[in-house]
């Protein structure tokens, strides 16, 4: 009798708003036996102390809506059925209650809407309550009344909470935070909130890009060019307002003609700014790469490899994303550890390179060297070849000389 029932069987019913109003006067009856103040109109005079629930009654065939259970002095739950709980317009209340009132073990307490109740528990008599007859009648038929604070407001609110999670499986709490956030949102989006924003993505993307130059003019030759400086902070400001008023465009194009909710919208904004800011960034990385390489400042292969590393940097946001603002440190810190390192392997490589221009030069050099000290050994050759002609001529004209003396 006293087990949980399955939300959709309990109000699936012909009256579900009559459950709902039940389950309010439940709570407060239970806050009421707990020591607080349900802001119930006629409530007992001595709340029972050893009242350990209240709960709707699950009989359907009962008089009584409401099931008491009680502790005795053994510690036995005992369960007592009382009440009657009413919704509706003041006549079918009336009618229902003198009704109850007549039919044997239905009891003669209402629990009703607080507004038909005076403090002493008659029935009040007003444009928004009951009418004389219909409180001649009540009273007549020696119905006591309890009213409930906002009975039918609360119930139908309840019945509504019921039918909203029945499709989104959230409850009240949940859905109300989810209703705020989305105001939230769609507030930020509106246009002064937009300007708002934009002048501060402005200065805060001109001051990190000012600071990430210093650091990297620092790290790189020790040398501080402050025009470079001021052209790196312009043009991060420029990408901030930028940045801000793209984002807001891609909301406003999610939300009126995607139909998406506020926060996807938000999340399709940044995420699809985010990926526009990486091609941008990938792409003048890339051209940077190639027009290097036409240069002649470095290398196919190193191009290449170079290309290769920035747009894996430009493609750490995409990373760091979900740890949100705890990743812009290491996002930065990332960025400049590995430009650093691209900057310094490249200039090793540069030294390198010229290193070996230089051996080549002297490789060169050492083979005009050789090859004019080749001439100079043939012509040195020659002559001592036409020395020893003249010799040995001489010396055979000598012979002859002798002989014929």
């Amino acid at each position: 009798m006293t087990e949980g029932a399955d939300l959709e069987r309990l109000f699936s019913g012909r009256n579900p708003e009559g459950k709902t109003a039940e389950v309010a006067a439940a709570l407060d009856y239970r806050d009421l036996h707990d020591g607080r103040d349900p802001g119930m109109v006629n409530p007992p005079k001595r709340p029972a102390r050893h009242c350990a629930d209240v709960r709707l009654n699950p009989d359907n065939a009962g008089r009584k809506d409401l099931l008491f259970r009680f502790r005795n002095k053994d510690g036995m739950l005992v369960s007592v059925p009382n009440g009657q709980v009413k919704t509706g317009a003041a006549q079918y209340v009336a009618d229902d209650l003198v009704r109850m009132a007549g039919t044997p073990d239905a009891g003669r307490t209402g629990y009703v809407d607080s507004r038909f109740v005076n403090p002493d528990g008659t029935p009040r008599v007003a444009p928004d309550a009951f009418t004389e007859s219909q409180a001649r009648r009540l009273r007549e038929a020696g119905v006591q009344l309890r009213g409930i604070r906002n009975l039918d407001e609360r119930a139908g609110e309840l019945l509504k909470n019921i039918e909203r999670h029945r499709k989104d499986g959230l409850d009240p709490v949940s859905r109300r935070q989810i209703e705020q956030l989305r105001e939230d949102i769609a507030r930020a989006y509106q246009w002064e909130g937009v300007a708002a924003r934009m002048v501060g993505g402005a200065a805060m993307a001109a001051a990190g890009a000012a600071v990430v130059a210093l650091v990297v003019q620092a790290a790189s030759d020790g040398e501080v060019d402050i025009a470079a400086v001021g052209e790196a902070a312009g043009e991060a400001a420029w990408f901030g307002a930028g940045g801000t008023l793209g984002d807001a465009g891609v909301y406003h194009l999610g939300t009126r003609y995607f139909d998406m909710t506020p926060e996807a919208a938000k999340a399709f904004a940044q995420n699809g700014v985010a990926a526009g800011f990486c091609l941008i960034a990938i792409g003048a990385d890339l051209f940077d790469e190639v027009n290097a390489a036409r240069a002649g400042e470095t290398s196919i292969a190193d191009a290449v490899a170079g290309g290769a590393a920035k747009t894996a940097l430009d493609l750490l946001p995409f990373v760091f994303a979900p740890l949100g603002l705890a990743g812009v440190p290491v996002l930065i810190g990332a960025q400049l550890a590995g430009r650093w390192a691209i900057a310094r392997v490249r200039e090793a490589d540069r030294r390198i390179r010229l290193a070996v221009e230089e051996n080549m030069r002297q490789v060169a050099s050492l083979h005009i060297r050789l090859d004019r000290l080749e001439v100079g050994f043939k012509q040195a050759r020659t002559n001592c070849e036409e020395t020893d002609r003249l010799y040995a001529s001489v010396m055979s004209e000598r012979v002859r000389w002798r002989r014929a003396a």
